[in-house]
Order: C-alpha cells, then structure tokens, then sequence
C-alpha cells in the first residue's frame, strides 16, 4: 500500500496502485508527481515507472 502526502490540505491519501493519476481524496489536488511513501513504515519510496506509453504511427511504428 502506498501513501502520498497532500500539501495544500495537509490529509494523506492512499493507494495499492503506483500506475496512473492521483488525486486527494479531499480537495482534489493533484498528487501523480508527489513523492511515494510506504503506508505503514512511511518510507519514501523509489518507484520505477513499470508501464511506458508509446505513441505510434499509422505503419505501427514507434514514434516516441
């Protein structure tokens, strides 16, 4: 389980997923560049980005 920490509210904010944008359940602030914390021992955390999205031309040739 992750947790990421809200700044403009202050509240903390929990996920299982590190893929995908994150909101403050409370105010709605964006959270997706805020830094990853392990809920229970709140160690920040280094997350690898595990999914890469890839953009591709009409011959299905990668384009970035």
């Amino acid at each position: 389980m992750y947790r990421k920490n809200c700044e403009r509210c202050g509240r903390p904010s929990f996920s299982s997923s590190e893929a995908g944008t994150w909101h403050c359940p409370v105010c709605g602030n964006d959270l997706t560049n805020y830094p990853f914390f392990d809920a229970e021992t709140l160690e920040k955390l280094i997350i690898l980005q595990k999914w890469r999205t890839q953009v591709y031309d009409k011959n299905h040739r990668v384009l970035k």
